[in-house]
């Protein structure tokens, strides 16, 4: 039975937030938090799920682990006031390099009723040291890179690609949520397969290629053009793939480091990860454990490969949200965000196999198809 839940923001679904479609709509978060105090469910830190896990003690359907993400600000300004009046524990997975650089703990009044953006250090420490939080790793960059040679877009200056900006200018990141970024890069850029940081080797294009691919669009030639005319030259400007050494440095920057600040600044030791988008491999997950943390958790691809018998453990989690998918019976499917305030625990309970519950969240995808 899956107690993990995977949440990342709340509160910011109504907004101009990016992606929204991570984010919660505040009220559901809030009947979900009454819900369980209501029913006495038991939230928990992530170290008691590993100091029980694998050792012949079978959590209930009671033992809930709630964690969030990335480090939203919301998570201070519109969770945390939740959880603490209905006493709800939760982890917050942070990473480094998106950590905002002002000072002092900000509030709804204060911001003006902004919400985006991410905490700052101070916020952290705050929230670390409250009741209801507890602070764990999230890596340090969530970058994606190229992956492979094999060219898929070219960059029109839109934000389509946002992470573009997060590695020309990474010191821009916290402020990704407050202002369009896709200038950052030169318009004609290639874009190749990607995939996230901590799950590949990366591979760097050839200088001239990209030079030959921004001069194109600027001379106003098609992307189909584009494309064909850097496949030629591909060529005999193949690029290259970053060696396992510099893979390996690459993956101790984003997994020591982020672990070593967090002790740092907040105090403690830094024990659990979460791996941004659930991407890893091999190495990545062999030097996740040298570094010392002891538990990371699984993507849904290796859901069936875990074995929590040894020291180091995998955490199986499920997403939280607020967005349900209707139709696909007889018409294509869609996704569109729930009107139910009880929609979040009526997820919980559907994760739960409770039958009454799984029977009440068919009729309501049923009632959303409708209400479309």
């Amino acid at each position: 039975m899956r107690n993990v839940i995977m949440m990342h923001s709340i509160g910011s679904i109504h907004t101009n937030w990016k992606e929204a479609w991570l984010s919660i709509e505040q009220r559901q978060f809030e009947f979900l938090c009454k819900y369980l105090n209501k029913h006495k469910y038991r939230t928990h830190y992530l170290d008691y799920w590993y100091a029980n896990e694998g050792k012949n003690r079978r959590f209930d359907k009671k033992d809930l682990f709630l964690t969030f993400d990335d480090g939203y600000l919301d998570n201070l300004l519109i969770a945390y006031p939740i959880m603490k009046k209905y006493g709800i524990k939760g982890t917050i997975f942070i990473n480094p390099e998106f950590v905002d650089p002002s000072s002092g703990i900000r509030t709804l009044e204060s911001t003006g009723g902004e919400t985006r953006g991410f905490l700052n250090w101070d916020e952290i420490k705050f929230l670390d040291k409250t009741d209801e939080i507890d602070i764990q790793s999230h890596s340090m960059s969530h970058n994606f890179y190229f992956k492979s040679d094999k060219l898929i877009d070219i960059h029109d200056g839109s934000n389509r690609y946002h992470w573009l900006a997060w590695i020309s200018r990474p010191e821009r990141k916290p402020f990704w949520q407050l202002e369009s970024q896709g200038d950052f890069n030169p318009k004609g850029y290639p874009i190749f397969e990607y995939g996230r940081a901590l799950g590949l080797r990366r591979y760097f294009p050839d200088e001239e290629l990209i030079r030959l691919s921004e001069k194109l669009y600027n001379e106003n030639f098609s992307k189909e053009h584009i494309l064909d005319k850097l496949n030629s030259f591909k060529v005999t400007h193949p690029g290259r793939f970053e060696s396992d050494d510099e893979m390996k440095k690459r993956f101790e920057y984003e997994l020591l480091n982020s672990k070593r600040i967090l002790e740092e600044k907040l105090d403690k030791q830094i024990t659990i990860l979460c791996w941004p988008g659930g991407g890893y491999n091999e190495v990545s997950m062999s030097i996740a454990r040298e570094v010392g943390y002891l538990a990371s958790t699984v993507s849904s691809a290796d859901l069936m490969s875990v074995d929590n018998s040894g020291e180091y453990k995998r955490i199986e989690r499920y997403a939280m949200s607020s967005n349900v998918r209707i139709g696909g019976l007889f018409t294509k499917y869609r996704i569109k965000q729930s009107k139910f305030p009880y929609h979040l625990v009526m997820k919980l309970k559907y994760e739960q196999g409770d039958f009454l519950w799984v029977f009440a969240n068919k009729i309501r995808s049923f009632i959303n198809l409708f209400l479309s």
